[in-house]
């Protein structure tokens, strides 16, 4: 059963929150979390803190599983080790792929971001660094938000 203490992140965020989980000093050196400073881990646990639960879908955990191993050993193994830990903290929603693919943006986003859209229509609060899935996201459910807008920027730092 879903409740409004659940989240949803995207597959980006993720993989920031368990390469920072791994070892907070590999976010600027991991191919996936470059992007990323370590403030921007300290603010997604910040966020994350505020609920029981991260909801995630298989699709999400398959990706995600698929970008934090682009490491070499023996980091891998530990970044792998901490995925799954994660999962058996958090909820996995299983919807067949064969209806996910129905939905109308699956053709522009795919099946990992049409499985979080048919999720988060239900209102879960839902934290995104993806600018297209966040556009359509956000029509559907007002509890969206761009983490790009929560993050300090860049040109301010000392």
């Amino acid at each position: 059963m879903i409740s409004l203490r659940q989240i949803i992140i995207d597959t980006n965020l993720l993989v920031l929150l368990i390469v920072g989980l791994t070892d907070r000093s590999l976010i600027n050196k991991h191919k996936r979390t470059r992007t990323f400073e370590p403030e921007d881990f300290d603010l997604l646990i910040k966020i994350l803190a505020s609920y029981e639960k991260m909801l995630v879908t298989p699709h999400i955990l398959t990706e995600a599983s698929n970008l934090v191993s682009q490491i070499g050993e023996p980091v891998k193994k530990t970044v792998l080790l901490t995925l799954s830990n994660l999962i058996s903290d958090h909820q996995e929603v299983f919807e067949p792929s064969s209806e996910i693919v129905k939905h109308e943006q699956f053709l522009r986003l795919g099946i990992t971001d049409c499985a979080i859209l048919r999720l988060i229509k239900k209102d879960i609060p839902f934290v995104t660094v993806d600018w297209d899935l966040f556009q359509i996201a956000s029509k559907d459910n007002k509890m969206a938000t761009n983490f790009n807008y929560l993050r300090v920027p860049r040109m301010f730092k000392a």
